[in-house]
């Protein structure tokens, strides 16, 4: 559902006030190769990202998962029209699912997705795609003003102020003039919210802060657009459901949300210095909070356009 909404009050308890009696969370050790990490039985990827959420096969799947309830929810891949014969680059593109399905409609436009975790196919895909292991931050292998769209997704828990300007500056750059930049972004605070499910979401910033990621500046993203030189910048906020009350929609919704504070309950322990029993208690409480309190949750649709000569 596409409209506007007010802001969620934040709880100013902790989870760690509820269990006061417990030991501190005690972080396992990190194990891993020359390429790969392992944390808590899942596996990372070593690079230079922020990035907090693993890239192994089980994480890949939720990815999968995840593109198709975004499909769902906003009804639509993209905002912003794709010229005939187009070429668009999407940054950060994971598995490369939300690539794929536009090269798989769009056989006659030509798509380049870039992630600094190889996780994207390197077998089978449609042949009008292209995959580069690069990291957008530190800029692309693509020259100057040759793609009609830059598109991105769901990368706001890997980025800091000052990556959102770089690659905010890297899309302008390798944009043709006129050609467009779209950020599609959660808010992670949960509207309409239980006090159960604010303190997981304020433990979650919490861990956030820790690495310098701010995920509030996705609700302030048209003005480090227009700051970045693009004109004719739009917001779009979907109220997108969480919980059997929003359908299959918020069913999937909630699903997915679960899935991620799952893959991050050993950071939300660290973050509130629990245990991860406890943790895990009130994600669980969670669940009936999100029907009672009709939760939903808002997802930021920023597009903009790189003007087409300077005086503009």
């Amino acid at each position: 559902m596409e409209s506007t909404s007010s802001r969620g009050s934040s709880s100013h308890n902790s989870i760690h006030s509820s269990a006061q009696h417990l030991p501190p969370h005690a972080e396992e050790e990190v194990s891993g190769d020359d390429e790969y990490n392992y944390y808590h039985g899942r596996r990372y990827h070593k690079t230079s990202s922020l990035y907090m959420l693993p890239n192994d096969s089980e994480e890949v799947d939720r990815l999968h998962t995840q593109h198709y309830i975004f499909k769902a929810a906003l009804e639509k891949n993209i905002h912003v029209p794709i010229p005939p014969n187009g070429r668009v680059m999407e940054f950060g593109c994971g598995p490369a699912t939300w690539t794929m399905d536009m090269a798989t409609e769009m056989s006659t436009i030509n798509f380049v997705g870039v992630d600094i975790s190889a996780v994207y196919p390197t077998a089978i895909f449609p042949r009008n795609c292209n995959f580069y292991n690069e990291d957008f931050l530190k800029g692309v292998s693509q020259p100057n003003g040759t793609f009609d769209v830059v598109f991105q997704r769901n990368v706001t828990c890997g980025l800091t102020f000052e990556n959102w300007q770089q690659v905010m500056k890297e899309a302008f750059r390798i944009l043709k003039p006129g050609g467009y930049y779209e950020c599609v972004e959660s808010d992670i605070t949960i509207q309409n919210a239980g006090p159960q499910t604010n303190l997981v979401f304020e433990h979650l910033r919490l861990s956030m802060a820790t690495r310098s990621v701010d995920p509030s500046i996705v609700r302030s993203l048209d003005r480090l657009m227009v700051a970045a030189g693009f004109t004719d910048v739009h917001v779009k906020e979907y109220c997108v459901p969480v919980g059997d009350w929003g359908g299959k929609v918020g069913q999937l919704w909630q699903m997915n949300m679960f899935a991620i504070l799952e893959t991050v309950r050993p950071h939300l322990a660290k973050a509130a210095s629990c245990s991860e029993s406890v943790v895990q208690d009130v994600v669980q409480a969670m669940h009936k909070e999100t029907k009672e309190y009709r939760s939903h949750q808002v997802v930021y649709a920023v597009y903009g356009r790189k003007p087409m000569s300077p005086a503009q």
